[in-house]
């Protein structure tokens, strides 16, 4: 056959059956695996979680103090201190019509002060804008110097009742050593939102946020946590954790 006659012919016809499926993407966490955390975790939360005041409220702006004063502080340290604040300042109205080195005076001892400067700001905006009413929109809420991902979805999440995702450095932990249980964890960030999201059950965000928090702090500790007795050692990619900080890897979940 001629040149050009090959190069004008029809192109041989495909049929359905031999077009390649791209195969589906496998969800993750395993639908089991998922189930068996969210009612092991709710189930260990209905037991041991911690009786906190700010657990008492589902009002944005007492939820953002306790939320705000946290950040790298102790809860036994921040109780006293959040009573206090709210005594002095019930609202953000009130909060935005004091000075900020008074805000700051009474903040003493909880250190980092650009934590009263940026809360003092964002009741200032929150009154100008939002008529003195925190906004639940996720993108709204990081509008506001000072709130990031994780205290808008603690904001959504404690106040609004939503399925908003939170990822502290406790969360990050029990994920981490559960669900991957490899690498660097700081290199996992985007997986663990990922997974953070994924996790929880519907209609049931404030309760299992509140759960992954107290696990963290109380038994999946940093540096000796309770593996014995622990309710995720059967699914744990970290058991058994050793007190090097290194774990004996899991290739299955039973």
């Amino acid at each position: 056959m001629p040149p050009q006659a090959r190069r004008f012919m029809a192109p041989p016809s495909i049929s359905a059956t031999s077009i390649t499926r791209l195969p589906r993407r496998t969800p993750w966490p395993a639908g089991p695996v998922k189930r068996r955390f969210q009612q092991r975790l709710l189930k260990w939360y209905a037991s041991y979680g911690r009786d906190l005041p700010w657990r008492k409220t589902s009002d944005p702006y007492h939820i953002l103090v306790s939320e705000v004063m946290l950040q790298q502080t102790q809860v036994d340290r921040v109780i006293p201190k959040y009573h206090q604040f709210l005594d002095r300042y019930p609202s953000l109205e009130t909060l935005a019509t004091a000075p900020v080195k008074e805000v700051k005076k009474l903040w003493y001892p909880l250190g980092y002060n650009i934590r009263p400067e940026r809360l003092h700001s964002i009741a200032c905006e929150t009154v100008e804008r939002y008529g003195g009413k925190l906004p639940n929109d996720h993108d709204q809420l990081l509008a506001f110097k000072g709130i990031g991902r994780y205290t808008a979805g603690a904001i959504r999440s404690f106040a609004f009742n939503e399925d908003a995702p939170i990822l502290d450095t406790n969360v990050v932990r029990v994920l981490y050593r559960v669900f991957i249980a490899k690498g660097d964890p700081k290199k996992h960030r985007v997986k663990l939102w990922r997974l953070a999201e994924a996790l929880i059950p519907r209609g049931r965000g404030y309760d299992f946020n509140q759960a992954l928090m107290d696990f963290g702090a109380t038994c999946c500790t940093a540096r000796t946590p309770l593996c014995h007795g622990c309710p995720m050692t059967p699914i744990c990619k970290s058991f058994p954790f050793t007190t090097r900080g290194k774990s004996g890897w899991r290739k299955s979940s039973r």
